[in-house]
């Protein structure tokens, strides 16, 4: 359990990096959209990584008979949402770029996932 609790700790650390970058990017921002996004990116690689942690650290809690395996096939609507909004926000809230905003927020979740599931 040592090592799942220090997965789980350093995990928590990493995201919580990763959110204060975003968050200090979109404080000062420097223009360089490509540099936003591959924050983004790393953030959303983080975020999933903790929630794995996350979760094998409450199963290690629970009896053996109580452990049931995660699906990892979620629905990730939520961070596409939250993605699409930074991407917006950031870029000053112009009018007409919702579906561009979406669709890039699609593509950062869904290289995320790959990096995390697929092993990056």
């Amino acid at each position: 359990m040592e090592s799942v609790e220090f997965e789980y700790r350093s995990a928590f650390e990493d995201f919580s990096r990763k959110a204060q970058h975003v968050q200090a990017l979109t404080e000062h921002p420097t223009g360089d959209r490509k540099a936003f996004e591959t924050a983004l990116l790393d953030l959303e690689k983080a975020h999933l990584a903790y929630n794995e942690a996350r979760d094998a650290f409450v199963r290690s809690m629970l009896p053996a008979a109580q452990r049931t395996p995660t699906d990892r096939r979620q629905d990730h609507n939520e961070d596409v949402q939250a993605i699409a909004e930074l991407l917006w926000e950031s870029a000053g809230r112009p009018t007409g770029t919702a579906e561009e905003d979406w669709r890039r927020a699609e593509a950062i979740v869904q290289c995320a996932v790959a990096a995390t599931y697929c092993g990056d």
